[in-house]
This record gives C-alpha cells, structure tokens and sequence, in this order.
C-alpha cells in the first residue's frame, strides 16, 4: 500500500465530510448570523440513532430514514422554541445556549446508545477501487461524490438563485428582506434545516467506515468551523477548504500519528481566528 496515496484518499473523504458540515455552518450563520455549536450533533444523532434502530431489526433504510428526520426535527426544535424567542439576545449568548444544546444531546444519546462506539452496515457495498496503491471501497466512492457534490450545489444554490440569495438576505438586513416580500422566519428554518440534512447525510455516509459515539457531535462542528472560518464564510470558498482541510488532517495522522491530530487541527484553529480579527483591535474597532 502507497502510503501517500491512501492518505489522500482518506483525505478525500473525510474532507467531504467536512464540507458538508462546513456548508451547514455557513448557511445557518449566514441566514441567521448564530455560530450553532450544536450543528453537529445531526452528525452524532444520526450515526447513534441509525444503529441503534438497526439494532433492534429496523431495515437499514428505514432506521437511517427515521434517523435523519430526528437529527433534522433537533435543529428546527433548537431554532424555533429555543433561539427565536431569544432572538433580541447578545449573539454570544445564543452561541452558549447552542452550545448547552450540544452537551444536552450528549447526555441523550449516553442514555440511548451507551459509551461505546456504534456504527451500522454500509449502504454501498463491493469490490474497493484501487488507485495507485490506494484502496477506496464503495461506501468512500460514494461519500467523497455525494459529499462534495451536494455542498456544491448548496453552494451554488444560495450565490447564484434568488430563492437562495432571500436566505443570505435574511440575515443582511431582515427588516428590509421582509419589506421585499421575504419571510425571514421560513428562511431562517429552511437554513436550519438544509443545514441538518446535510450533517445527517455526512453522518449516513461516513458512520459505516468509522463509527460515532455520544461525544462525536461538537469534534465534528469545530472542525467544520475550521473549513467555514478558512473560507471567510463563504458558502463556495468552504468546499475547497473543507477539501484541503481533509487532506491536511490525513497527512497528519500518516506522518507524524493519530495522537498528533487533534492538537494540529486545533492549534489551526487558533491561527485562523488570530488571522482572521489581525485588523480588530481591542474594543472592537477595526485598525486603518
């Protein structure tokens, strides 16, 4: 096995991955403009869910169905009885609320699913691809196609339609986006809910690879916050970040080890937020 070329492969898929929860976050802050620290427990809710109802002698496509719309109906619940009536609050306030939120859905899923890791069957199966001395099975092939593929078109969908250019504008301005005939609340759930879907498909896509636990949920929302905060928010730039983001963190754990990953991919973290605010001086002024 060549070692580079596996690491670009698993690069490959764990950067969609992040993609798709780097989307995610871009679309909710950009419509409702909250950091959602929960955005990834869609992601834990899914995998823990789907095994568990698999478990117990659901067919497959149904438990990972039932699991998808538990991980969706978590976040409109979290936007609609939690966030929106708080809406006038401090923006890091709402941000510590998502966060409760995310320990919250911890403790649930201890409850449901235990302490172990899960997982369940892979939705493709066959013969794996081998490139190159790399192998990829048929799970990956879907995971990489269907995970930057589907960013890409959310992509797409909020610069370049109107209907997706109303979502970016309810956060803009939301007086003015309701004056121009845009129902910002329908906005701001549709946000929360694409968001959701798309962390429940990377739960559904790379859970059977891997397996998920009760703390994978806010592990999987700060790294997609690395490719969204890389990207500047934006909902194109956050593919090729998400992308290169995998590939950095797959280089990482092939060359200098696993243990190594966490600490790099934080300390990145780090350096993205003290670049990013390099013209914000204290009190909040911008430098000239």
């Amino acid at each position: 096995m060549n070692l580079l070329t596996q690491a670009v492969i698993s690069g490959l898929m764990i950067g969609a991955v992040y993609a798709f929860l780097g989307i995610g976050l871009v679309l909710v802050y950009r419509t409702a403009r909250i950091l959602n620290l929960a955005h990834g427990e869609s992601f834990a809710i899914t995998g823990v869910a789907a095994a568990m109802l698999a478990k117990s002698g659901l067919p497959l496509g149904a438990a990972l169905a039932l699991a998808i719309l538990i991980a969706v109906a978590f976040a409109l619940s979290l936007h609609r009885f939690v966030l929106r009536p708080r809406a006038e609050w401090p923006a890091g306030t709402l941000i510590l609320i998502t966060l409760g939120a995310a320990f919250v859905v911890r403790g649930m899923l201890i409850l449901v699913g235990g302490t172990d890791p899960v997982s369940f069957p892979a939705l493709f199966s066959g013969a794996p691809l081998r490139i190159a001395g790399g192998v990829i099975p048929p799970q990956g092939i879907a995971l990489v196609l269907l995970g930057f593929g589907g960013s890409t078109a959310v992509a797409v969908y909020l610069e370049m339609t109107r209907s997706g250019k109303q979502l970016l504008a309810a956060a803009e301005n939301p007086y003015a986006a309701e004056l121009l005939g845009v129902n910002v609340e329908r906005a701001r759930l549709t946000a929360y809910g694409i968001g959701a879907l798309l962390g429940a498909l990377a739960g559904a896509l790379l859970i059977p690879l891997i397996a998920v636990d009760f703390q994978s949920g806010l592990a999987m929302t700060l790294r997609g916050f690395i490719a969204a905060a890389i990207s500047g928010m934006s909902p194109i730039g956050v593919v090729f970040s998400g992308l290169g983001l995998g590939l950095f963190e797959s280089w990482v754990g092939a060359y200098l080890g696993a243990l190594y990953q966490d600490p790099v991919m934080f300390g990145l973290l780090i350096a993205v937020a003290l670049w990013q605010s390099r013209h914000i001086r204290f009190g909040g002024t911008r430098r000239a």
